[in-house]
């Protein structure tokens, strides 16, 4: 025991008691407070709501990067086609035939 503890009065003995009381008195309660199971699920409903506010905006960014590709595509090709590229006007020939045949063949079923 150090020499300063022996001299303390038991005043200042029952001081430090109360002091670390209330120091230990406040964790219990922050520590309940922290590990209450309202709140945990509280928390896990806002990390949730953000995991999916995130994963949805990223979903719609590469939603948006699939569709400017597909519409960039879209416009070189009917630009070939306008310049006469023989390829593409070729594969515009075939898509228009495979159009007319599906139309034909669901206009005789439907007879």
């Amino acid at each position: 025991m150090s020499e300063d503890a022996s001299k303390r009065s038991p005043e200042q003995i029952e001081a430090d008691l109360a002091r670390t009381r209330a120091e230990l008195s406040s964790t219990v309660n922050e520590l309940t407070e922290m590990l209450d199971p309202r709140r945990q699920v509280e928390e896990a409903k806002v990390n949730l709501r953000a995991a999916a506010d995130r994963a949805t905006e990223n979903a719609k960014a590469k939603a948006k990067e699939k569709v400017d590709g597909v519409a960039v595509k879209a416009r070189e090709f009917a630009d070939d086609v306008r310049s006469g590229d023989p390829k593409s006007v070729g594969y515009l020939g075939a898509g228009v035939a495979v159009v007319a045949s599906i139309i034909t063949l669901m206009a005789r079923r439907g007879r």
